[in-house]
C-alpha cells in the first residue's frame, strides 16, 4: 500500500512525479466536478486510496473537506506545509515554475488562513518544511 501526501502548493509533488522514478500520482482537485451535492470530495478520497494500491505515492489537496473525510474515516496520510515565516520563499517558487498571476495573487494573499488550516488540522502525521527543504527532502520520512 502507498502513501497518501496531502502536499501544500509549491512543495515539489509535481517535480517528483514528472521528473523522478518513483511511483507516484498528484491528485489535483482540478480532475473533479465541483457541482452542488455531487459529494465530489468523497469520490476524490475514494480516488485516493485506490490510487494507493497502485502508487508508492499519492499526492493530494490540503484544502477543505477531503482532509476531513479522511480524519473521520482514520485514513493514514501525512500532511507536509511550510513554516509560517516562508512566504516570500514560497511566492518566488510559484513565480519561477511559472504560476499563473492570478492563482499566485489568490494564494498568497490568503497564505495565513492556508497556514492556519494546516496547523489546525488533526492529522497526527505532520512535516513542516523549513527555508530550501521541498518535498524531495523529507519524502523517507512519510512511511
Amino acid at each position: 500500500m502507498g502513501v497518501i501526501i496531502s502536499g501544500f502548493s509549491n512543495i515539489g509533488k509535481s517535480y517528483i512525479t514528472k521528473n523522478s522514478n518513483i511511483s507516484s500520482f498528484d491528485l489535483d482537485t482540478t480532475y473533479f466536478k465541483k457541482l452542488p451535492g455531487s459529494n465530489w470530495e468523497e469520490v476524490y478520497v475514494e480516488c485516493a486510496r485506490g490510487l494507493s494500491e497502485i502508487y508508492d505515492y499519492v499526492f493530494i489537496t490540503t484544502y477543505g473537506e477531503p482532509l476531513q473525510i479522511m480524519n473521520k474515516r482514520g485514513i493514514k496520510y501525512y500532511l507536509v506545509y511550510p513554516e509560517r515565516e516562508l512566504k516570500e520563499e514560497y511566492k518566488q517558487r510559484a513565480i519561477s515554475r511559472g504560476s499563473d498571476k492570478d492563482f499566485t495573487e489568490g494564494f498568497f494573499s490568503r497564505w495565513d488562513s492556508h497556514i492556519n488550516d494546516c496547523e489546525r488540522n488533526s492529522c497526527p502525521n505532520k512535516i513542516v518544511l523549513k527555508s530550501g527543504e521541498y518535498l524531495s527532502d523529507v519524502l523517507e520520512r512519510c512511511k
